[in-house]
């Protein structure tokens, strides 16, 4: 096969435009705290309204480590409407589910083919979190797993489908 220089520099140029549109993807920085990174994600509006109701915003600031279990939305809706209100609007009760729900630990679910599928660890709250398995998914502390290990400066989220309640 032959190229011309014409062929050789579109070949360039096409290169140089993938790598250009390419760079800035790869090259954005992770978030600097586990709350900025909560703030970013469109299923843990509540769980970030719970951490300011709490008070709790300079706990998933904290230069960590830590791993946050964090409930998505729906985990939050599966609450019947009486029971949810109530918990959204009582700073001590969100507190405490929100410190039961954080490990002072880095805490990667998922790495490589190994997955997190057995153990406990202890949460900032003093209430082990059990790890385990249902089926073909992983659990904390009875909970299936929605997505794993997103990534923060100070820590990183993992994102399940209950409420872990105290």
């Amino acid at each position: 096969m032959r190229f011309t220089r014409a062929a050789a520099c579109r070949s360039l140029v096409g290169c140089a435009l993938a790598l250009t549109l390419t760079v800035p993807a790869l090259a954005q920085p992770r978030p600097a705290t586990v709350l900025d990174l909560a703030a970013q994600q469109k299923n843990l509006s509540t769980f970030v309204a719970a951490v300011h109701t709490a008070g709790l915003d300079d706990t998933l600031k904290a230069a960590g480590p830590i791993t946050v279990y964090a409930p998505t939305d729906a985990a939050f809706a599966k609450l019947s409407d009486a029971d949810r209100s109530a918990l959204l609007n009582d700073p001590a009760r969100l507190k405490a589910l929100i410190m039961g729900s954080i490990t002072n630990n880095l805490v990667v679910m998922h790495d490589g083919d190994t997955w997190v599928t057995s153990g406990s660890i202890a949460s900032a709250g003093g209430r082990d979190l059990v790890f385990g398995t249902d089926g073909e998914r992983s659990t904390v502390g009875g909970a299936h797993v929605v997505q794993t290990d997103l990534r923060a400066d100070n820590g990183c989220i993992t994102t399940v489908d209950k409420v872990l309640l105290p």
